[in-house]
């Protein structure tokens, strides 16, 4: 990570603050990217107060105008551009996020301009950077939700279905050029936004069960991932989508009842 040059959009979050931190703790020279200016300087004062390169840029991921001035200021101020982690989205929305058949679609147009249409905007402009310099890495937040149907979330679910596509066609049109575009696809990691999410029955136990693992995800995991993808390890790795969820989409539905009958003396 040495002397990369990294923006991160959401970096006031859970999984984008803490990848924002590992960044600057292994050498890169990062720009954390929120609308919540608060918490987007928080994150820059720990980066700092350890001893790492970061500046906070306020911008609003809906509008393109804003998106294009945090990556040419970001080119301006470093002198080029090599990640971009799209990680921005609207967890704050989950409340209108319902069924197909039940949603307001203006509610359907909101979850999408900020999930997906950012990303596009993302994308987009940082790919002139890009591939003017001959080489960049864009990686982009997607979800279990974006391939596994559920009773609620049907937008954020389409929305993160798109930013895989999306994910895809950027390194295709791009690859040439030297432009890497992957998207990571997490499962439950443990932040302040999913506790809110599943804060009703069991919270995080209830979908732990379906986790192969006895622990859940942190944005560590997710973080990690970030710094791999984006470092020269990972040269020939692009268009692709890596699930990161302790294996929850890898088995039938059944097995997690199954594991709770082994495991109750009655059923031995």
């Amino acid at each position: 990570m040495d002397g990369l040059i990294a923006v991160v959009t959401g970096a006031g979050g859970g999984i984008g603050s803490r990848t924002a931190e590992l960044l600057a703790a292994r050498g890169a020279r990062v720009v954390a990217a929120d609308i919540a200016v608060d918490s987007g300087e928080a994150v820059v004062e720990r980066i700092r107060s350890a001893g790492g390169d970061a500046v906070f840029a306020s911008f609003d991921a809906r509008d393109e105008a804003s998106v294009a001035a945090l990556l040419d200021g970001a080119v301006a101020r470093y002198g080029r551009l090599d990640l971009l982690h799209n990680n921005a989205a609207g967890t704050h929305l989950y409340a209108g996020d319902t069924a197909p058949g039940e949603i307001d679609p203006e509610q359907w147009d909101r979850i999408l301009e900020l999930n997906l249409r950012s990303v596009l905007l993302g994308c987009k402009h940082a790919v002139r950077h890009m591939a003017a310099a001959g080489s960049g890495v864009i990686l982009n937040m997607s979800s279990t939700r974006a391939v596994a149907g559920a009773l609620d979330l049907a937008a954020y679910g389409a929305s993160k279905a798109g930013v895989e596509s999306l994910t895809r066609y950027v390194a295709t049109a791009y690859g040439k050029k030297g432009v890497r575009c992957n998207a990571i696809r997490p499962g439950l990691i443990v932040t302040p936004q999913s506790a809110a999410l599943h804060a009703g029955g069991d919270g995080h136990e209830k979908l732990l069960r379906h986790v192969l693992l006895p622990y859940p995800g942190s944005p560590d995991d997710i973080a990690e991932l970030v710094c791999f993808l984006a470092s020269p390890a990972a040269r020939y790795i692009t268009a692709q989508t890596i699930t990161v969820d302790g294996g929850m989409l890898s088995h039938q539905p059944f097995h997690a009842d199954a594991v709770d009958a082994a495991d109750s003396p009655g059923e031995r």
